[in-house]
């Protein structure tokens, strides 16, 4: 998916080529979504208050605020405990216990908005591809901040778990998130995991309890002190992974008529995502400077954007029909710092830090262009609802 014309605006590269747009053209939303939490109490609750909304919020920004309150309980918690180790074992200065009040605040908006958006958007009359395409766009960035934000109450050493431990965790979210869509580009059908609803409930009790009790209360040891319960609970995202894993290949199995032609088609979108494990993981274990342990946050965020970019293109891809791109720029960076790294080791916090940057910036104008792109097309704007008055007329 490469630039297709340049026009003078920066923000008006093209990123998607004509098939594409053809194929958000015929794009039909295709969704199953029948968790018993989602049926019984998410969807109950979402219909009833989107109806206090008033006609005239956008979507898009509903979506948009609730990963802003994502994102801002995350880049706070960066702020009071950059180095994931203030709620460490003996700490005199740990995370203050207001913040997971917050937290447990910001993650209940962000999935109520989240869950919102799509509902409000067909309320109005304003569901489209443009929408949806944004929405899990954004969600697919969100992975660092749920997994970081929640293991932060244990901090580091003796009751807690390794940053490499809490990458493979990371990892294992993001196996969950990614094999969603990857199914859908396969089958045309989204199954949403059931894991989501329970996650995000759970994250918001989990944070409950830590402002009630404190954080000390999950400093604990279990089956006689053979794992601390910073461990089961880390066990506890592997096994969620297994089932949805599962759960995908089962639904794959089942459907008569796949889209892809073939297995090498169909397990295509699989091979950029898999390179950017094994090499992070790589990254992570034979650092020169254990750069993962120097700056987790930046460590973990760059990985995260890089994940984003990877599955914003599968995404594209499914929704469009068409052959998802194996090549990624920003994919194409972070390997080629990870090599500098270990030729400049004396640099490799350096290094991590612009390439970061560097990748951010890049996703950043790709969305930017990709949402701009897909509005010139259907002749609409992305936080402006307006537009649908002038069509009644």
């Amino acid at each position: 998916m490469g630039f297709v014309k340049q026009e003078k605006h920066p923000l008006e590269y093209e990123y998607m080529q004509e098939e594409h747009l053809k194929g958000f053209d015929s794009y039909k939303y295709n969704c199953v979504d029948n968790s018993p939490l989602s049926v019984y109490v998410s969807h109950p609750f979402w219909n009833w208050l989107v109806e206090f909304y008033p006609r005239t919020w956008v979507p898009n920004v509903l979506t948009l605020t609730g990963w802003g309150f994502v994102m801002a309980g995350f880049f706070l918690e960066s702020y009071l405990d950059y180095g994931i180790e203030r709620n460490s074992e003996g700490s005199t200065d740990p995370i203050p216990n207001w913040f997971w009040f917050v937290a447990a605040l910001c993650t209940f908006l962000g999935h109520t908005l989240d869950g919102t958006d799509g509902k409000q958007s067909r309320r109005i009359g304003a569901s489209g591809p443009t929408g949806e395409l944004f929405d899990h766009g954004l969600d697919s960035w969100s992975t660092v901040p749920f997994t970081i934000t929640i293991f932060s109450i244990f901090g580091r050493g003796r009751f807690s778990i390794s940053t490499i431990e809490l990458l493979c965790v990371l990892i294992s979210t993001q196996i969950v998130f990614f094999t969603t869509h990857w199914e859908k580009y396969n089958t045309g059908v989204m199954f949403l995991s059931w894991g989501y609803d329970v996650s995000q409930f759970g994250l918001v009790f989990v944070y409950l309890w830590t402002y009630i009790v404190g954080y000390k209360w999950f400093h604990f040891d279990m089956f006689g002190g053979i794992v601390n319960f910073a461990t089961v609970f880390e066990i506890g995202f592997y096994i969620c992974c297994i089932l949805s894993l599962i759960a995908s290949a089962y639904n794959v199995h089942k459907t008569e008529k796949l889209k892809q032609s073939s297995l090498l088609a169909g397990v295509r979108p699989v091979w950029p995502v898999l390179v950017l494990f094994a090499s992070c993981i790589f990254w992570a274990v034979k650092s020169p400077t254990n750069v993962i342990d120097e700056d987790p946050r930046f460590f973990f965020f760059c990985m995260g954007t890089v994940f984003s970019n990877i599955t914003c293109r599968l995404i594209i891809a499914q929704m469009a029909s068409t052959v998802c791109d194996i090549y990624n720029l920003t994919l194409g960076i972070y390997l080629t710092s990870i090599a500098l790294s270990f030729y400049s080791p004396l640099h490799e916090i350096l290094i991590l830090r612009v390439s970061t940057l560097i990748i951010l910036a890049l996703h950043i104008h790709y969305g930017v262009c990709v949402v701009r792109q897909l509005c010139r097309h259907f002749n609409i704007y992305a936080f402006d609802v307006s537009y649908l008055k002038d069509r009644k007329k």
